[in-house]
């Protein structure tokens, strides 16, 4: 069944805006939610701009707004939707409280207004390996797969779990979509702030990591919108081919390869304790065979997507290229050095950090 209307909520995301226009260009509407700011009034000018007239239809719609979610759905009536907006890791770890409400809240405020329409809209949700927890690859040596147990570790992973529970218990049509990591330009422009760099510093440098370039991710979503028979009822793991499923270490070579710095090399990181199942981040490695066959998305390889990253770096990657050497070892120096004042041991420990740096707020509780 082809759906005419959908609404995509954080529309102007990295995801979303790259399934917006996937969409769009298949002669859908697309009603397209996200707050308003000056980067996402960008991208709608731009998605716009390329547009059949009214075929986008923008709306900076606070989801934790309940009566006008309600008003939203009423008003459009959308055959599907696609619910990407979350305040994800690690800007949640720093207000937990809004993370919930926005995370948990809106998605329930979301499923409220669908269920009054005659029709029940198919609902995707843009879930996440965060849902699995520390994976401990030693003794979980195994692929991620739909039926492996969930098991957060953070905040952010037990709002995907609370939400994923009110999405099931909404009696709509529905898929999860378990995102591994997503990679873009978008997520290299900003550069590193702190709180990425505190992500970067806590995971093992031989932690499992599982990747999804953006416009496969993006791609998953639109396809889903007319594969409701097939894809309802449904825990999708959505990662990349087998070319991106690789080490921590590995990953921050490559993208900082892209970029013009070169490799740090595994040494200025440290390992994961093989003896602590706490002592791992997320996100293992997935089987993707069932997702790729109904979903039919994996169309970038990992060389693709850094080709892709590279490319839009411009100047700044020529400019990396020519001071990597000078940036390298100065930046190997410093990260040992914070290592060693910081009193950390041999092992990496992503959540003790983590704790340390946000607060106890930061982590999964067992009351919720």
């Amino acid at each position: 069944m082809t759906v005419d209307t959908i609404l995509v909520t954080g529309a102007f995301g990295q995801v979303g805006k790259r399934c917006a226009q996937i969409l769009l260009d298949r002669g859908r509407t697309v009603i397209a939610t996200d707050l308003r700011n000056d980067k996402t009034v960008a991208v709608q000018e731009e998605l716009a701009a390329g547009a059949p007239p009214d075929a986008l239809i923008p709306a900076y719609v606070d989801l934790t707004d309940a009566e006008a979610v309600r008003e939203l759905i009423a008003t459009h009536q959308p055959g599907a939707i696609v619910h990407l907006a979350a305040v994800v890791s690690p800007v949640s770890y720093r207000n937990p409280k809004l993370a919930r409400r926005v995370n948990v809240g809106g998605t329930e405020n979301l499923l409220a207004a669908a269920k009054t329409l005659p029709r029940p809209p198919l609902f995707l949700f843009a879930s996440s390996a965060a849902v699995y927890g520390s994976r401990n690859p030693h003794r979980h040596p195994e692929l991620i797969t739909p039926e492996t147990p969930v098991n957060p570790i953070d905040q952010y992973g037990q709002d995907k779990v609370l939400a994923e529970a009110a999405i099931r218990a909404s009696g709509l049509p529905h898929a999860m979509y378990r995102l591994a990591g997503v990679i873009s330009p978008d997520t290299q422009s900003g550069g590193v702030d702190g709180d990425n760099l505190v992500i970067m510093r806590s995971i093992p440098v031989d932690n499992r990591l599982h990747t999804v370039d953006a416009r496969d991710a993006a791609l998953a979503f639109a396809n889903g919108v007319d594969r409701e028979a097939t894809v309802s009822g449904k825990a999708l793991l959505i990662g990349g081919s087998e070319t991106c499923v690789m080490l921590e270490h590995e990953l921050e070579g490559s993208l900082m390869t892209a970029l013009g710095l070169g490799r740090l090399g595994p040494s200025v990181g440290l390992p994961g304790d093989p003896d602590d199942d706490r002592g791992w981040s997320f996100t293992g490695w997935y089987d993707t065979t069932e997702a790729q066959a109904l979903l039919d998305f994996q169309e970038h390889d990992w060389q693709q997507t850094m080709d892709w990253v590279a490319e839009s770096a411009g100047i700044t990657r020529h400019v990396l290229r020519l001071l990597g050497p000078i940036l390298r070892p100065v930046l190997r120096v410093v990260i040992r050095l914070q290592n060693r004042s910081e009193g950390r041991g041999p092992y990496a420990e992503p959540w003790t950090m983590i704790e340390n740096k946000y607060g106890p707020g930061a982590l999964a509780h067992a009351d919720q």
